[in-house]
């Protein structure tokens, strides 16, 4: 038997939260090409909160009872496969190939052209996060500017597991970042200044500080990573060097917030604005390059020289054991994610 979290039907127009429903259900038997797969660990990550909130583009594609499967990251093993699979066999370790796959289960039945083989972390939250987070970071860095050593990326939600990711990545490459985080208690700024210089940050400010910050004014910022918005993209915008480009990946202070552009933005400073949607940044490269690109990241990590976001990771227990538990634990991660309230880790279930 497996264990399923699917997404309660909205009743109406309701701006509440999307519910959860927790199912038991029997395995079904494998098709020629299916896989079934069990679930070590699965993120919770902002973009599951759009998904759950009917906000991002790409559907669940998988559903129990008519209701969809969330979870669109996450890792698990090859248990059994049909007849006719040769990619993958038992024992080998998986990830998502694209979103929609539904991971917020024990084990699934899926066709094997969702799945991609990957090499196995020493932990397995570092293969957990690999699509959404890990690569999401890799490729803002990479794809979004030609950034050159010495130049600077600034970024909001400087807490986040993706702008912890990109530090690291930009550090690689001698580039500098600016880390901007939500106000927040003296004693808990400087912890939280202490851990991102740690990793590697440059410069990490408050929000409210962030307009006439002298040392900010001197750098030659050409990329802005917003994951927040309204007011918060805002100041990304202005912080920007001329031919600068500005990202927005995210809206975490809310759907509703908008961002004020000045003439002399487009016009005169010639920024660029784009979207990020990482699933089409990956789709650029092929199978075997993205294979490639998420074992490199992984043996990084082994060797060392990539780590999980210092600020840390919540993990939270799916016991199949304790149902009710559970059911509980489960709800209540994902209710902390839609909230979104200060200095929330990202967290990660685990299958035991």
């Amino acid at each position: 038997m497996a264990q399923v979290l699917t997404k309660a039907p909205k009743h109406g127009n309701s701006a509440e939260p999307a519910l959860l429903n927790f199912h038991v259900v029997e395995i079904p038997a494998l098709g020629p090409k299916e896989v079934l797969v069990r679930l070590h660990a699965a993120p919770i990550n902002p973009l599951d909160v759009l998904v759950l909130a009917d906000l991002y583009p790409v559907r669940p594609q998988h559903h129990h009872g008519g209701e969809a499967i969330p979870g669109y990251d996450g890792v698990g093993e090859v248990v059994n496969c049909g007849e006719a699979v040769t990619e993958v066999a038992p024992g080998d370790l998986v990830i998502p190939s694209k979103f929609g796959i539904g991971t917020w289960r024990t084990q699934a039945v899926v066709d094997v052209q969702w799945l991609q083989k990957i090499s196995r972390p020493t932990d397995v939250a570092v293969a957990a996060i690999t699509r959404t987070t890990i690569t999401t970071a890799f490729c803002l860095v990479e794809d979004m500017y030609s950034l050159k050593p010495g130049d600077w990326i600034i970024q909001n939600a400087a807490i986040s597991a993706v702008a912890q990711m990109v530090v690291q990545f930009a550090r690689r490459r001698g580039i500098h970042t600016i880390g901007v985080i939500r106000d927040r208690p003296s004693a808990e700024v400087d912890a939280v200044k202490q851990s991102l210089f740690q990793l590697g940050s440059d410069i990490v400010v408050l929000e409210s500080q962030l307009q006439g910050h002298t040392a900010i004014k001197s750098k030659r910022i050409m990329l802005a990573l917003d994951s927040v918005f309204g007011a918060s993209g805002r100041g990304l915008i202005k912080a920007l060097s001329p031919g600068g480009t500005f990202v927005q990946l995210g809206f975490l202070g809310g759907p509703a917030g908008q961002i004020q552009l000045d003439a002399n933005d487009l016009f005169g400073r010639q920024l660029t604005l784009k979207a990020f949607r990482s699933s089409a940044q990956v789709a650029l490269r092929s199978a075997e390059e993205q294979t490639d690109l998420f074992n490199w990241f992984i043996s990084l990590y082994n060797a060392g020289d990539l780590v999980l976001p210092s600020l840390g990771l919540e993990r939270i227990s799916w016991d199949t054991a304790d149902k009710e538990g559970s059911k509980h634990r489960l709800q209540e991660a994902v209710k902390r994610a839609q909230q979104g309230k200060l200095g929330q880790r990202k967290q990660i279930i685990v299958f035991e």
